[in-house]
């Protein structure tokens, strides 16, 4: 039950910060300028795709159909969330985020990195033990 409510949770995040993103896309393209990684049109694609992975992803997180890859996906991703966060910390750049719909003021680095670490610890914790067990 525990594990049923991890995924619901682990996935739900994810389908929530994706439906924010979708329904101001422009607002979530600035904050992903703010990072100073991606040039357009990259930038833009990435404004436009990323959000609907999340939430697909996440649904299949939350359903159990294609579990694993929606894990794999979501782990992925905020592997990849940390190392932009951390680079942008290292460059003395004031970011915003937009993790969670657009931010106006500029995001709290140690924040974001505890976030994201907690959500990563949670699907690694997931995908481990989502495996199923080898027979011997």
């Amino acid at each position: 039950m525990l594990r049923l409510l991890l995924h619901f949770f682990f996935g739900g995040v994810f389908v929530y910060a994706g439906i924010l993103k979708v329904a101001d896309p422009m607002s979530f393209l600035d904050d992903i300028r703010s990072f100073d990684l991606l040039g357009d049109p990259w930038a833009a694609w990435l404004a436009m795709g990323l959000p609907w992975l999340e939430i697909f992803a996440g649904l299949a997180v939350m359903s159990g159909l294609l579990r694993s890859g929606g894990l794999l996906i979501l782990n992925g991703s905020l592997l990849i969330f940390l190392a932009a966060i951390s680079i942008s910390w290292w460059r003395g750049i004031d970011i915003r985020c937009g993790c969670f719909g657009h931010a106006d003021a500029t995001s709290n680095y140690r924040d974001l990195i505890l976030r994201d670490v907690l959500l990563l610890l949670a699907g690694i914790v997931l995908a481990w033990h989502g495996k199923p067990k080898a027979k011997a």
